[in-house]
């Protein structure tokens, strides 16, 4: 079945419906899951735990066929968050330590025998006219009430029946897990400008974080009052902005522990940091080792691939490719 996305016009057609093609309910356990992108879109619920869902934005070259990684951005999910992706858009699942997650993905397409359409649904609802006229492609929200958990409860738990599923009730639960999402979405749009502060706030930090970083520099960029800048972005972020900063500076100092042979203190100059000392004490107590140990003990392992996405600015273009691919979790 071809997949389409909610951000396109064509499914504001009568006949357009979202069929579930795949869902989940597991507890990730220090995973790592591959960058990767599908003709679904997906809802994606922390119900404990936190992870990081890496998200990247690309543009295409055709004459090559590849595409080219022009933004990536990390969104930190804990208990009660969501994150709705529409089709195509390439992300990647981190998991620092362990989170149990529900998950949903739905092909959009015409259904001749839906007992509603999406055109149908919307007319009935103010709320999810706005979510399907919004062409929006993330969707990160928080949910207050408990009843988007609930009918996405609901919908992974009859699909995962070995009986024979209901399509019926599946598509009525599938029809009230989209009013939930875009009752999230409407609830959470006061909250617009915080998002908004906290993302152009994070972009100003990833183009100067090797450099001395002031607040007061970032909440001058954004337009805002240092100290609101600083509440909004540990709201929205789920870490400080010196947190923030201090994370990109130690990875940017791990790629250059690998990849070069230059001096410990070169390198944590080069990575924005202005003393030894404060260098190996944030590198430690992030990565739970000393920078020497981290570079000895990579090299030990030299013989092993190191697969870096931010590092690798060109991939073949394969549509579909890395679709489907279902990672192995604990469960």
């Amino acid at each position: 079945m071809t997949g389409h996305a909610l951000s396109e016009a064509l499914i504001r057609e009568d006949g357009y419906w979202p069929r579930v093609e795949a869902c989940y309910s597991r507890t990730w356990d220090h995973y790592d899951m591959p960058p990767h992108y599908h003709d679904r879109v997906e809802v994606m619920y922390v119900m404990k735990g936190w992870c990081n869902i890496h998200l990247f934005e690309y543009v295409m070259d055709a004459s090559a066929q590849s595409m080219r990684v022009v933004r990536h951005w990390t969104e930190r999910m804990g208990p009660g968050e969501f994150m709705f992706l529409d089709q195509g858009v390439p992300h990647r699942l981190e998991v620092p330590e362990t989170n149990y997650m529900l998950n949903a993905e739905f092909v959009i397409a015409r259904v001749p025998d839906a007992p509603t359409s999406l055109m149908r649904l919307a007319a009935r609802s103010l709320s999810l006219a706005a979510l399907l006229n919004g062409s929006m492609r993330i969707i990160r929200g928080k949910d207050e009430s408990g009843q988007l958990l609930h009918a996405l409860d609901q919908v992974v738990r009859e699909f995962s029946k070995a009986s024979i599923k209901d399509q019926t009730l599946l598509d009525i639960l599938v029809a009230e897990l989209l009013l939930r999402l875009a009752g999230c979405m409407r609830n959470s749009s006061v909250k617009e400008n915080v998002l908004s502060y906290a993302r152009r706030a994070a972009d100003y930090i990833e183009q100067h974080f090797s450099e001395e970083f002031h607040v007061a520099d970032a909440a001058r960029e954004v337009g805002v009052a240092p100290a609101y800048l600083q509440r909004v972005f540990k709201q929205a972020m789920g870490l400080t902005m010196v947190e923030y900063t201090n994370r990109l500076r130690v990875e940017q100092s791990k790629r250059l522990l690998i990849h070069t042979n230059e001096a410990i203190m070169d390198i944590a100059v080069a990575s924005g940091f202005n003393s030894r000392q404060h260098f190996f004490r944030v590198f430690n107590a992030l990565e739970g080792v000393s920078p020497q140990q981290f570079r000895q003990r990579f090299k030990a392992r030299s013989t092993q691939q190191l697969y870096i996405f931010e590092d690798a600015m060109d991939y073949r273009y394969d549509a579909g490719a890395m679709a489907d691919k279902s990672p192995r979790a604990k469960t």
